[in-house]
């Protein structure tokens, strides 16, 4: 009787350890990797800088849930053929397909013999993905990129991805915005980009923009593009460069707080609880 009744609290102990312990948002781990390839035995004739530093997601109550985002996140990080590899393993397989291409592209042109020819052996890629809001509804994760192939300039962009944690699924525009919005929302894009050349200027030597016209940006592209990130205080769209103005002006990032955004926003979407929250404070 008395075993009977020690294996039944240590039963009950065991459940609430296991409730308790189960993961109400994403847990992540960290996976880096640093390493200088070199495109022969000589090191210096060319070299394959690779700097990666990415969080895998690894653990989540709903373990469904969990597959979806890892699967979406891998495939944009690193592509679909490595969703099926282990994460430990992740970082390793990639550099080295990285290098693999890199030699194949590279080593052709070793031997050609033009004094006049400046292409650059010396090579660069590097990519970051990190966490960003996670509770127990959304989940938003940032991807930032660097690559330097040996042309002209390298590129930089950074890509955002939203998950609604009930479905596992990536939150779209359509599912935050009223039915058409997108002509009021790129009103607003702009207004911001003027706005907030104005409070930088608070801050750093710049002149602020006074309109849009005046300026290099193609204001005919700048709309909403999907690559935004969602926050506690609103929604930040990002602008790659070639976007929306030339690449010598690189991103542009645009703050849009939930109270601005509120004649467009739908009312019970899934980001409704962090609308409310801010626009009380």
């Amino acid at each position: 009787m008395k075993k009977q009744s020690i294996l039944l609290i240590y039963c009950a102990l065991t459940s609430v350890l296991f409730i308790s312990c189960s993961h109400k948002t994403i847990k992540t781990e960290e996976k880096d990797l640093v390493k200088k390839f070199y495109l022969t035995s000589d090191t210096l004739k060319g070299t394959l800088t690779v700097d990666i530093e990415i969080e895998i997601p690894v653990a989540f109550a709903d373990t469904t849930v969990l597959k979806s985002v890892r699967a979406t996140l891998i495939s944009n990080l690193l592509g679909d053929e490595y969703i099926s590899q282990s994460n430990d393993s992740l970082v390793h397989l990639f550099s080295s397909e990285l290098f693999t291409e890199y030699k194949e592209n590279n080593e052709p042109l070793l031997n050609v013999k033009d004094s006049a020819n400046n292409y650059s052996f010396n090579n660069e890629y590097d990519i970051s993905g990190f966490s960003l809001l996670s509770d127990k509804k959304i989940y938003v994760y940032g991807i930032e990129r660097y690559v330097d192939m040996g042309g002209a300039h390298g590129l930089e962009t950074r890509n955002y991805y939203n998950f609604d944690l009930k479905t596992g699924k990536l939150i779209a525009e359509k599912d935050l915005f009223k039915p058409n919005y997108v002509s009021e929302l790129s009103e607003l894009i702009k207004k911001r980009i003027v706005e907030e050349s104005k409070e930088i200027k608070d801050s750093k030597d710049t002149e602020p923009i006074i309109s849009l016209e005046d300026t290099d940006f193609w204001t005919d592209s700048i709309k909403p593009n999907g690559n935004f990130y969602i926050t506690d205080e609103g929604i930040n769209y990002v602008f790659n460069p070639y976007e929306i103005a030339p690449y010598y002006m690189g991103q542009t990032e645009v703050t849009l707080p939930y109270n601005r955004l509120a004649d467009i926003l739908k009312p019970n979407s899934i980001i409704a609880y962090l609308v409310e929250k801010q626009i009380k404070q």
